[in-house]
């Protein structure tokens, strides 16, 4: 660590010794076990060469080979990751350098001269909304010296300042400075040889057991897996101490990283950058889901200027503040949405949460440098001709085709977003209140008899907001304790309120939490009556209709909505013996349930397309299917398969 950087928590000296304590214990339990297969290639290699000493034929021959096949089987199967080859692909990147892109080198250059780390082995840009540090992780990079390379996200320069693109690359080159990424190496292998032995080792299991037609290599087979399947019980056991550790790693490297950002930039636009990060990445996933969801209908030129022109929306929508062209997220504006009192750390994510973030960036030490408020997208060279070729290079990593209308006016990618989302045309006016909260009134008729007059008031303020998102967090709550209270071994603890639980001990909140749900969703229905009552006093008579209604109808396709999910719910389980491997018998026996439940299930649809409220949301194409489903007489499977094309409907 270079003296002019912050100097390492003692919080992540501890995870750091804690991780190279798992790592360790893990590599020599693994090559203990390589030790274990190396004897017994030598004594069932020695057993072999005395058996056919003794007694020389061409059985005992067979028998010879097949016990020298067991140790080399279980040695191979302990090391045959290192032959699998999974370099990390860059066909979805450009490659810049200096040359190319010289002020966002020189950003580059500025960062490295104030932190002195080691220069990026490549720059790529990326389509997505991030950043980050990587390698090529062969099993040899343990051991030699790898040149780390940084991808910047287009789609988040295109969300950020330069001042602030200064401070995300500050934090990836606070990386750059952790000797602890070496851990992470370690890791990964540790990972590969998990994964390449206890979870993806079944066709290798099987070739071994039906691999040869002579009984004696088929018994040796049997033998051999059964050593294997030693091996990974092992494996695994060391698997979720191994990933624990170094998840918790992973957390304090954020926290140093964000240190090291915060030390050479500042807190404010480090701040911003990190709180505006959710929103881009809704804008941009939001914008990739309508071209996806179009069936090849149409295709984007340029996928950013959709993601800015949404997170324009977006912003607007929710009240947001805008500097310099762009979304200003303030803590609360983030912390307003989770409104859960129930926390359980997470101890496998590898990013500790924003709030968390910040809150240390605040204490954080820096030089205060200043802000530079002019887009980033701006420094970047031909930025018009890069966002249309990663948009085509993202297309082309998610397999979609090169079909359909290009798309390259923002207006009219505005249009048909709303056609195909009118739902997500809430006016910015309701702020936010109807975007997690159904107003639901089952007793229109009788509150229009109601002739006493509503005052106007603030209906939709912060405090009514609130009251929305503390309805959703009493909800999460309700059921997490009650997952807690019948799975107590899950977690040892859990904080309520900020206070310390054992997990047996969630059952005692549940009827609190009951009664705080219920006052809220009492406190919401009066809120929706005054709403309900105030519109329709101000209304004409015709506009009375209409309001009165849609109320109707709303509360009419909430109910049926419970009807058709509940139905759904129950009708799906019969479905998951599809999706295993079972014995004829046992196959037979569940379809036969099928069948039986498939009638039922069937005139439920049937009422959901012709009689219910949603018969008029539903389009040509989904009457079509649920109409063919509905008069079709399918056995899914016969002549020992399953009828590929029947099962398909299911999962359409």
């Amino acid at each position: 660590m270079t003296n002019n950087l912050p100097p390492i928590s003692s919080a992540y000296r501890s995870k750091l010794i804690s991780a190279v304590i798992s790592i360790s214990v893990f590599f020599i339990v693994y090559f203990i076990l390589i030790l274990i297969s190396l004897l017994l290639i030598f004594l069932l290699g020695y057993g072999a060469i005395n058996l056919v000493t003794f007694h020389p034929s061409y059985f005992t021959a067979i028998i010879a080979l097949g016990m020298i096949s067991i140790g080399l089987i279980v040695f191979y199967f302990l090391i045959k990751f290192i032959f699998i080859r999974k370099n990390y692909s860059t066909k979805h990147l450009i490659e810049v350098d200096r040359k190319t892109q010289p002020e966002l080198f020189a950003i580059i250059d500025e960062i490295i001269l104030e932190t002195k780390v080691s220069r990026p082995g490549k720059v790529f840009l990326s389509p997505e909304v991030n950043a980050s540090v990587s390698y090529n992780s062969l099993f040899w990079s343990m051991f030699l010296p790898v040149k780390k390379n940084l991808t910047i996200g287009i789609g988040l320069i295109n969300s950020l300042t330069v001042g602030e693109l200064k401070s995300v690359l500050a934090h990836e080159f606070g990386h750059f400075s952790q000797r602890s990424m070496k851990i992470g190496g370690y890791v990964n292998q540790a990972e590969k040889i998990i994964f390449d032995t206890v979870y993806n080792n079944k066709d290798f299991e099987n070739s071994i057991r039906h691999g040869s037609g002579q009984w004696a290599f088929q018994l040796a087979g049997l033998i051999s897996v059964a050593f294997i399947n030693v091996f990974q019980f092992i494996l695994k056991i060391f698997s979720d101490f191994l990933f624990k550790n170094n998840a918790s790693l992973r957390r304090e490297m954020e926290f140093h990283a964000d240190a090291v950002a915060t030390y050479v930039t500042n807190p404010k636009e480090q701040t911003s950058s990190l709180l505006r990060l959710d929103l881009s990445n809704a804008a941009f996933n939001s914008s990739f889901m309508f071209y996806a969801e179009s069936g090849n209908k149409y295709l984007p030129e340029n996928l950013f200027e959709n993601q800015s022109l949404l997170m324009k929306i977006f912003g607007e929508r929710n009240n947001h503040l805008f500097e310099h062209d762009l979304p200003k997220i303030d803590l609360e504006d983030i912390t307003r949405y989770n409104k859960t009192k129930v926390k359980i750390e997470d101890q496998w994510s590898f990013h500790p949460e924003t709030d968390k973030r910040i809150e240390m960036i605040r204490k954080n030490q820096t030089k205060n440098n200043p802000e530079n408020n002019d887009l980033a997208k701006n420094i970047i060279r031909g930025y018009a001709e890069i966002c249309r070729i990663l948009t085509s290079k993202y297309l082309t990593l998610y397999n979609i085709k090169n079909l359909g209308e290009v798309i390259g006016n923002n207006d009219q990618f505005l249009q048909l977003y709303n056609e195909k989302y009118p739902y997500r045309l809430i006016n910015s006016a309701f702020n936010g209140y109807y975007e997690s909260h159904n107003p639901v009134l089952e007793n229109v008729d009788e509150l229009i008899k109601d002739t006493e007059l509503v005052e106007k008031e603030d209906f939709f303020s912060d405090q009514y907001v609130s009251l929305v998102y503390e309805k959703a967090g009493t909800e999460s709550d309700l059921y997490t304790l009650n997952y807690l209270a019948e799975n107590p071994k899950a977690v040892k603890t859990f904080t309520y309120t900020g206070k310390l639980y054992k997990s047996r001990e969630a059952r005692l909140l549940v009827p609190k939490i009951k009664e705080e749900s219920g006052n809220l969703n009492k406190q919401l229905l009066e809120n929706d009556i005054r709403i309900f009552r105030y519109f329709y006093s101000i209304a004409d008579d015709h506009e009375k209709e209409i309001l009165a209604a849609k109320y109707r109808k709303f509360a009419l396709l909430d109910k049926e909505f419970d009807i058709f999910q509940n139905s759904i719910n129950n009708f799906t389980p019969h479905l998951e013996f599809m999706m295993v491997t079972l014995p004829l018998e046992e196959i037979c026996k569940h379809r036969a349930v099928l069948l039986k439940n498939e009638k039922p299930f069937k005139d439920v649809l049937k009422h959901f397309m012709k009689e219910s409220a949603y018969k008029d949301f539903l389009t040509t194409e989904n009457k079509q299917l649920l109409n063919d489903f509905i008069s079709s007489e399918y056995i899914y499977f016969n002549h020992d398969k399953y009828i590929q094309k029947e099962v398909d409907v299911y999962f359409l």
